[in-house]
């Protein structure tokens, strides 16, 4: 096994947690990830400092992501379909896991992102400011926001799960 495959190891899940928690379908997820993954194997050889390994692939899945979603050139969020068979560190407080991922798809992508990044793979706040390239003022911001809408969203849930949390200025659809 060589030093890429023994980092990625340690990591793997959190990296298949955050792909798939991006890209709204495991199966889409694992096309990014998979993506990602030949971009950082390429890239291990000029990584300076083995220490960061993690920051540097999360980032890397979410600079994959952000291509992917332009090259499919896509209009609206996909679901977000968890992944269920790697277990997530935190699953956050609420009642239904189905119900937290139909309201994740009615944020802004930087606050899902941010959440996804924070609930699902545990990063700390320098680290998402890190991988989303800003202060880390901003990610709070982010973390906040994002759990103040979501509290929004889920109360605008109707009982059987209709929703009504249309965000044209978020939505970006399949042509």
């Amino acid at each position: 096994m060589n030093d890429f495959e023994t980092e990625l190891e340690t990591v793997y899940a959190e990296a298949v947690r955050f792909a798939r928690g991006l890209a709204g379908s495991d199966a889409d997820g694992d096309d990014v990830l998979q993506d990602a993954l030949v971009r950082a194997w390429r890239g291990y050889p000029a990584l300076r400092e083995r220490g960061r390994f993690k920051l540097w692939l999360l980032k890397i899945i979410g600079n994959t992501y952000r291509s992917w979603v332009v090259r499919r050139k896509l209009k609206c969020w996909l679901t977000l379909e968890f992944v269920r068979n790697v277990p997530a560190p935190t699953r956050g407080s609420f009642e239904s896991r189905d119900l937290l991922q139909r309201a994740l798809q009615g944020l802004p992508p930087e606050q899902r992102e941010a959440l996804v990044l924070f609930e699902l793979t545990g990063a700390s706040i320098a680290e998402i400011g890190e991988v989303q390239q800003v202060t880390l003022s901003a990610v709070k911001s982010r973390l906040a926001r994002g759990r103040q809408r979501l509290r929004v969203i889920i109360e605008t849930l109707d009982e059987g799960g209709a929703q009504r949390i249309g965000n044209p200025t978020a939505c970006f659809a399949l042509q």
